[in-house]
């Protein structure tokens, strides 16, 4: 068993902050750029080895997705994050903190399988981006609807499926192997998933 004293801390205050969550500290802001500027490298190698045979301004229109879902499945596991969002909207936030606390409006957000497969796919796929719109939003339901002991395997149980099925069955467009399972990850149990969240101690901040 680790040494490590445990602090679990609900409690946030600063400037608003939707991205990692209201408090961040400095490593966990850290971990997330690191992510997402790995999301954006790969579409620069992609570029440079010209390995996707996209128009130059597909690229730099991938990295932002990658930017946004490769740093996101970090940033929604963030404590911070866990602390944000799954506590009530302050009375000193944004009148609109509250329309993106609520998890299924986040999650619908999320329209980037739609967009992915009508800049990116071949008419045959367009029906993917809407397939796993729909089944993010199916999936967020459900796991909003389940007790809080079973929240965390059922979301795993989703993002298990959706791995398979983005292997075998609705095969990913070219170039977007990973979003899937990335997107389902960070939304589903990222986002979702309610846990403790925890902050190293006062002196150490």
């Amino acid at each position: 068993m680790s040494n490590d004293k445990v602090f679990i801390n609900w409690e946030y205050c600063g400037k608003t902050d939707f991205l990692l969550g209201t408090g961040a500290t400095k490593a966990e802001q850290v971990l997330v750029w690191i992510a997402s500027l790995a999301g954006v490298g790969l579409y620069v190698y992609f570029y440079l080895e010209n390995a996707l045979h996209w128009t130059w301004w597909q690229y730099p229109l991938a990295g932002i997705f990658a930017f946004d879902v490769v740093g996101g499945v970090v940033a929604n596991n963030l404590n911070s994050c866990k602390r944000f969002y799954h506590t009530p909207k302050k009375p000193d936030e944004p009148p609109y903190a509250g329309f993106f606390k609520n998890h299924l409006v986040f999650s619908a957000l999320h329209i980037h399988p739609i967009v992915i497969s009508l800049i990116y796919g071949h008419q045959e796929d367009y029906f993917k981006g809407l397939f796993w719109y729909i089944a993010l939003v199916i999936a967020t339901f459900v796991i909003l609807k389940m007790p809080l002991y079973l929240k965390r395997p059922v979301s795993f149980l989703a993002i298990i499926l959706s791995l398979l099925i983005n292997l075998y069955i609705v095969t990913p467009i070219r170039g977007f192997e990973w979003f899937v399972p990335a997107l389902f990850i960070k939304i589903l149990y990222g986002h979702l998933v309610r846990e403790e969240p925890y902050r190293p101690p006062p002196e150490e901040i």
